[in-house]
């Protein structure tokens, strides 16, 4: 009885998300992002993105670093993804995702946070590491 409580406990909590669809939206979100970014919709990016990125940079610094990182990097051209993370806690629940990306002029290691609300995924955070930053 005990064995059939704990797995029935686990499957509770599994219940809850679903680890394929949120990693499915998160992806449908990068592919969003990178269209809104090649077509110099920043602000849009950032006026639908989650509190987290609004209280972590402004609008008009989101807007200012965008337009430079498209203009160091380029137009996207192609990625893909090498790590995830999906995490619920009493804080929310985000969905991670590390991607190696190819832009026109060189590639980068991109890594979103998007927070899950109501059922949408939502920008919560973005950072790029390549060498562009320092050579180009």
């Amino acid at each position: 009885m005990r064995h059939f409580l704990i797995a029935f406990a686990a499957l509770s909590l599994l219940s809850g998300c679903n680890v394929s669809a949120d990693t499915d939206a998160a992806e449908q979100a990068v592919i969003e992002f990178h269209r809104a970014m090649d077509s110099g919709q920043y602000a849009a990016i950032y006026d639908a993105s989650a509190e987290d990125m609004k209280s972590s940079i402004s609008r008009d610094d989101f807007i200012k670093l965008l337009d430079g990182l498209h203009g160091k990097f380029g137009p996207f051209q192609s990625g893909k993804t090498t790590g995830w993370h999906d995490n619920s806690t009493t804080g929310g629940h985000y969905v991670s995702l590390s991607r190696e990306a190819q832009f026109q002029k060189g590639q980068g290691t991109e890594d979103f946070v998007f927070r899950i609300e109501k059922g949408r995924v939502v920008l919560a955070g973005y950072h790029i590491n390549s060498n562009l930053l320092v050579t180009g």
